[in-house]
């Protein structure tokens, strides 16, 4: 079985990201940290950790929206009525960040140390729940997929 070019590439972008992600990860712990006036632990490399990760998340937005705009363009023309519903998964994800987004606390995280404390605005506390309340949702619907795929397959015998 050939290797395609764009399964090369898709190789190649996940060992890349998870070997810039590995490092990453290495250099917060291990770059050093100290503690400030209350006792806290301060990580040195606190920024670069919280960079990384919102680069991944826009990475995975750019990425699903240009897929799911390619992927509309090209099977519109074959099947409008198909079309029509991968628009209906795009509008669903938009709505699900939306929604996210908007149950997320934009309240002030008390008793960080200092140098977190640029990071404790209304804007990245909202952004940092969507994140995390949309990979709950995504979670569940995987997981209820794979499981409804199971006993649909299963009944089927």
């Amino acid at each position: 079985m050939a290797v395609t070019k764009i399964r090369k590439v898709s190789s190649y972008t996940l060992l890349a990201l998870s070997a810039i992600s590995i490092l990453i990860f290495i250099l917060f712990f291990v770059g050093g940290s100290e503690l400030d006036a209350k006792g806290n632990k301060v990580y040195e490399y606190t920024g670069a950790l919280l960079y990384w990760t919102y680069a991944l998340f826009l990475v995975v937005i750019v990425t699903t929206i240009g897929f799911a705009c390619k992927n509309f363009f090209n099977s519109f023309q074959r099947n409008s009525r198909g079309a029509l519903l991968s628009v209906g998964g795009l509008v669903a994800f938009l709505a699900l960040l939306g929604i996210t987004y908007a149950i997320g606390s934009g309240e002030p995280i008390q008793g960080l140390n200092e140098s977190s404390q640029a990071y404790n605005t209304s804007g990245w506390l909202k952004v940092t729940d969507m994140w995390l309340y949309s990979i709950y949702v995504l979670f569940i619907l995987t997981v209820g997929a794979a499981i409804w795929g199971g006993i649909s397959k299963a009944l089927k015998r």
